[in-house]
């Protein structure tokens, strides 16, 4: 598990370039798109990074550090500057996007002098210290006597009673069901329910990627992009909208906010997930947007134009 979630906190740089390659000789997947620096570099443009969001009071059942006031000299105060602009791009590292993982299970041995030694399961757990949990050795000998390797679900549960993550429970908590979900869909609880979802699973999850999928739908339906904007969880969702095609209302959103240049950082994402050369990009922002406007890929042309020439 938590060599998946280094990507997002250790910076894109250090990603391995021999791990994209190999992953782009098989086949066009998100996370290769996703890691791509010009994809990352644009993404991380239009998260931007309000200092005073980023370090916002919130509320986690945690007692509150009290103010801490000093004088300071120029020099020390842009130091500390500095610094805080460090840990706040660490905080605005984005959580992978990752296609959904398939069974990883393979039959290792079948002994048939086995079958109903126990009626229950054994399973044997490598807990090596220092090893990924996702590399972890796990294999499991079924009551028919077959051996095998672990299930994502067994190999995370074993994870989990041996190296237990605060944040992760042993089950998986109510709030992530469908119905419980729209229930706390409101612009203060996107960050909540995408941190919770972050701690709870892994990013090719499938109920990771259910639960991302319904707050980033939500946000776009109901036009709550600016609740995400200097959070970690922006980047990833404009890349979802971008893979799926559904830019047209962000872009409104860019518009109306008067950010033409975000939205040209939009339109260029969209270019390079969805390959799509039915438009010309352009170094000035206005026309960059009214270049994929008009072209088929904008779903909402009337709509784009009218607020590009209400903005200007």
């Amino acid at each position: 598990m938590l060599s998946l979630w280094r990507l997002a906190t250790t910076g894109v740089s250090r990603v391995n370039p021999e791990f994209i390659r190999q992953c782009s000789t098989v086949a066009r997947k998100k996370q290769v798109v996703f890691y791509e620096g010009e994809v990352q570099q644009l993404l991380k443009n239009l998260t931007g990074c309000n200092i005073q969001k980023v370090f916002r009071a919130r509320k986690e059942g945690k007692e509150t550090k009290k103010s801490v006031y000093q004088f300071v000299t120029q020099e020390e105060l842009e130091q500390l500057q500095k610094e805080y602009l460090k840990k706040a791009e660490m905080k605005l590292q984005m959580p992978p996007v990752m296609e959904e993982r398939v069974s990883v299970a393979t039959v290792l041995e079948e002994d048939p002098l086995l079958t109903g030694f126990d009626n229950s399961k054994i399973v044997f757990t490598d807990i090596t210290y220092g090893v990924e949990d996702r590399e972890r050795l796990i294999v499991v000998r079924d009551i028919d006597g077959t051996l095998r390797t672990a299930t994502w679900e067994e190999h995370d549960r074993m994870n989990q009673i041996y190296y237990p993550r605060e944040e992760c429970k042993h089950y998986v908590p109510a709030m992530f069901e469908p119905d419980n979900l729209k229930a706390l869909m409101m612009p203060e609880k996107y960050v909540y329910i995408l941190d919770r979802n972050c701690g709870q699973f892994e990013p090719d999850h499938p109920l990771y990627i259910r639960t991302a999928e319904i707050v980033y739908n939500h946000i776009n339906e109901h036009k709550h992009f600016y609740a995400l904007e200097s959070t970690r969880h922006f980047g990833p969702m404009v890349f979802y909208l971008c893979w799926n095609r559904q830019i047209d209302d962000l872009l409104v959103h860019f518009i109306m906010s008067k950010s033409l240049e975000n939205a040209a950082r939009t339109v260029k994402v969209y270019q390079i997930i969805a390959n799509d050369k039915s438009f010309e990009l352009s170094e000035n922002s206005s026309e960059c947007i009214t270049n994929f406007a008009r072209s088929p890929a904008a779903r909402q042309k009337n709509k784009i134009l009218a607020a590009l020439k209400k903005a200007q």
